[in-house]
């Protein structure tokens, strides 16, 4: 517990350290996130690292805080997952880069490292979430490479954890139009 009110103390989700800790703005935010990637995200927030994105593209960039590749070594290489937009592609590398700090503050802290991002249902999002193809996103969510795409029912579970996030940003995030972004995604993602 020590430990992990020194790691928000250090970034500023606490203020006063374990005498006298308060909760400060950005730990208000943080109170509000609940996923296994939540202090990145929190960190993402704050950064404003998300801002501009359109609903399709923040769907495919918070998918990489729910989504894990099974089997393997972890999620792909960024380069191996063929990202939809160009904001996309930017916003994850600054995630990934946000995520590598804290995993660097976590193993100095002693903690257990938080998960890597994984980028690999972010082209099947991107694509349901703009078109509204099923047929199309089942097929973009090939992301072992192997030619068999995601079950339709693994596709949907995915699906539901992207809305859970996005409806914590819509309820949470600082920007206006960010909090908008997320709610016209969720209406985008629940079609059909």
């Amino acid at each position: 517990f020590d430990r992990i009110v020194a790691l928000l103390t250090e970034r500023g989700f606490i203020a006063g350290g374990q005498e006298r800790s308060e909760v400060t703005d950005a730990g208000r935010l943080l109170a509000r996130i609940y996923n296994e990637s939540d202090l990145l995200a929190a960190e993402c927030l704050r950064g404003g690292v998300w801002a501009g994105l359109d609903p399709a593209e923040l769907a495919a960039v918070l998918s990489a805080l729910v989504f894990e590749t099974r089997g393997g070594d972890g999620p792909p290489p960024v380069h191996a997952v063929e990202l939809p937009t160009p904001a996309v592609r930017r916003a994850l590398a600054e995630t990934r880069r946000l995520s590598g700090q804290l995993r660097a503050d976590e193993h100095r802290h002693r903690l257990n490292q938080s998960r890597e991002p994984d980028a690999g249902f972010a082209p099947a999002v991107y694509r349901w979430a703009t078109t509204g193809d099923l047929a199309g996103a089942l097929a973009a969510s090939d992301v072992t490479g192997s030619g068999s795409p995601l079950p339709a029912g693994d596709f949907v579970r995915w699906c539901r954890q992207v809305l859970d996030l996005l409806d914590q940003v819509r309820n949470c995030a600082p920007e206006a139009a960010l909090r908008k972004a997320a709610k016209r995604a969720i209406a985008d993602i629940r079609r059909g």
